[in-house]
């Protein structure tokens, strides 16, 4: 039989009612053993539904600690919060409940796991206003305002399931049936995207171009089938040399496009310099089996202080790939003032 924390008897009257005051301040002790007892309770059940500490101890303290602010938000219901303010869209209720949601997704659990989860939460947080009050009817209303707490938790992480699901689904079908990598139209999308996020938050974002030398002269020389198999690991190189916030997109034929967010100029030309050497190096396979070396030249651009469209960007990187041509490929060269911007 589980045993739980001693009934509190000073917060009640005479007459074993609790007061009104001392079911309010169980949600302000929220960082004390009050909730370190239900998060233990919670823990304790969860990990039997899950299948045991053996298989799942480790996401089990993970969630726990991803499960903590949730519960706190939860109990600050009883210090009269205003649940809808405190879960609003921009709410750290809100942040709190939508990576509770992320991890248990990230951990491979499904929304029938998450449900189960804020299932026993409502289980332990009813369990332990009862015997903070010794008579369930002075519970009442905490329970009620908890429960429009646990309903607003849950249903946010629950959304944040399908919104992974649905963006995980758009990006298969946004890839390009060759390489692997996102296609065109899922570049300029998300391209948009990241311009506007730079913008609002005053972060830079670059972009890098590449294209691969003399591309023609090799599938004229070992075919087309064999040209595909070189971009194939090209575009490998530039996934193993992109970090896991880039975007790495074929923009067609042998051209590329690696969106950079968080970049300025200076990261952006390492990161090209790594590919270009990258490329050089790779022993390039040809239907001889002999070693093959293959160039590429890149162009590199940032989002400026003025107003800088989609377009604008890549017209800029595109400019910038095509004087590295000009200087004879085999290069990377950054976009400045004076070179055109291929943009139409």
């Amino acid at each position: 039989m589980t045993c739980r924390a001693p009934i509190v008897k000073s917060a009640c009257c005479a007459n074993g009612r609790l007061r009104k005051d001392a079911v309010l301040k169980t949600g302000a002790e929220t960082t004390g053993p009050r909730i370190d007892s239900i998060l233990d309770h919670w823990a304790r059940h969860v990990r039997i539904a899950n299948g045991g500490a053996t298989r799942h101890g480790l996401t089990l303290r993970r969630s726990k600690a991803s499960m903590r602010p949730v519960l706190s938000h939860i109990l600050a219901a009883l210090e009269g919060h205003s649940i809808a303010k405190a879960f609003d869209a921009d709410g750290t209720a809100s942040q709190a409940a939508r990576h509770y949601g992320e991890l248990r997704h990230e951990q491979g659990f499904t929304i029938g796991d998450l449900l189960r989860d804020f299932r026993q939460l409502r289980r332990e947080v009813g369990l332990h206003l009862v015997e903070a009050s010794g008579n369930i009817r002075d519970t009442i209303d905490a329970v009620r305002n908890i429960d429009d707490a646990i309903d607003r938790a849950q249903a946010i992480a629950v959304e944040t399931f399908h919104v992974i699901d649905v963006e995980t689904l758009t990006e298969l079908v946004a890839q390009d049936p060759l390489t692997g990598l996102f296609d065109y139209g899922y570049l300029w999308e998300r391209l948009e995207q990241e311009i506007q996020r730079a913008r609002r938050h005053d972060r830079p974002l670059s972009v890098v171009m590449v294209d691969v030398d003399w591309f023609k002269r090799y599938n004229d020389a070992f075919g087309h089938l064999w040209g595909d198999v070189a971009l194939k690991q090209i575009a490998a190189i530039l996934q193993e040399n992109a970090r896991r916030s880039d975007v790495v997109a074929r923009y067609g034929g042998d051209e590329f496009v690696m969106i950079l967010p968080e970049t300025a100029i200076p990261g952006a030309r390492t990161i090209g310099e790594r590919i270009r050497q990258a490329v050089t190096a790779f022993p390039f396979k040809s239907r001889t089996d002999e070693a093959v070396s293959i160039s590429a030249s890149i162009g590199c651009a940032t989002v400026g202080d003025e107003l800088t469209t989609a377009r604008d960007l890549i017209g800029r990187a595109d400019g910038a790939l095509y004087a590295a041509k000009g200087d004879g490929r085999n290069r990377v060269i950054v976009y400045e003032d004076g070179m055109p911007c291929l943009a139409p």
